[in-house]
């Protein structure tokens, strides 16, 4: 059996990996001139001039006041519903295929529909955002709660536990895991759809900048944007990742049995 890779030898790797990638996209700026492909120190630069100049600092906070909204309320739908289904094993049977049959439809074709609902407005990149987000965690939670072993269930029942009892002291330690898995790739889901809506139909924020940099060839300003995001995706991302760790087994065979109990 082959040990796992230490801390130590992951976080090495992956500077490598970040050395590699910034390596790769000098070479390609020296290839097809700053015009193309700016260097890593124009980007840097560009940002820095948003930042001090307000724009690029004011289409961040524009963006994260839409995505956080839509965050929360995708995790507590997502989760509550995701229970909900996943203890009624009838219902869950019915609206699982639905569910999963509305999650495959690309979404970005059915923005115009929450414009019509919703407005030119932050209302419309929200409840986008919250589209987007919902469908991960409830349908990881559901499949969590509805493996969730019927022994533990019974024993609640003779303990005389009331709903509220079994779900926190049965049902959530059970499911936490899957839910750590579905809040992280909620989180990313929903940050993606307020971008997309952001790009299709808005006045600000961190997509509408992107496309309006990308709309006008400012190589430097749509890379600056494009860093950005990617440095709040993956700093999310690295949080939640680290949370998933705490209460989830080490291993992704410990993860998959744990799931199925």
């Amino acid at each position: 059996m082959s040990r796992a890779p230490s801390a130590l030898t992951i976080a090495i790797a992956r500077s490598a990996f970040v050395a590699l990638l910034l390596g790769l996209w000098i070479i390609g700026s020296s290839i097809y001139g700053s015009a193309v492909l700016p260097s890593p120190l124009e980007v840097v630069a560009t940002m820095f001039q948003g930042f001090h100049e307000g724009w690029l600092i004011r289409a961040t906070l524009v963006t994260l006041s839409e995505v956080l909204p839509a965050f929360a309320i995708a995790a507590i739908a997502g989760a509550g519903l995701g229970v909900a289904l996943g203890l009624a094993h009838f219902w869950g049977d019915v609206l699982e295929p639905m569910i999963l049959g509305v999650y495959s439809i690309p979404k970005i074709t059915l923005y115009p529909i929450f414009l019509v609902l919703f407005k030119l407005g932050i209302a419309s990149k929200v409840a986008f955002g919250f589209f987007h987000g919902v469908f991960p965690i409830e349908i990881l939670t559901q499949g969590a709660t509805s493996t969730i072993s019927p022994t533990y269930l019974k024993v609640a029942r003779t303990l005389n536990l009331t709903p509220w009892q079994t779900a926190a002291h049965v049902v959530i330690p059970a499911i936490v895991p899957a839910m750590a898995v579905g809040l992280r790739l909620a989180f990313s889901l929903t940050f993606i759809g307020v971008i997309l809506a952001e790009m299709s139909a808005s006045r600000a924020g961190l997509g509408f900048l992107l496309n309006a940099a990308d709309s006008t060839f400012d190589s430097r300003r749509t890379l600056a944007v494009i860093v950005v995001l990617a440095i709040i995706g993956i700093g999310t991302n690295l949080v939640f990742y680290a949370l998933e760790r705490r209460v989830s087994p080490a291993r992704p065979e410990a993860r998959q049995a744990t799931l199925a109990m």
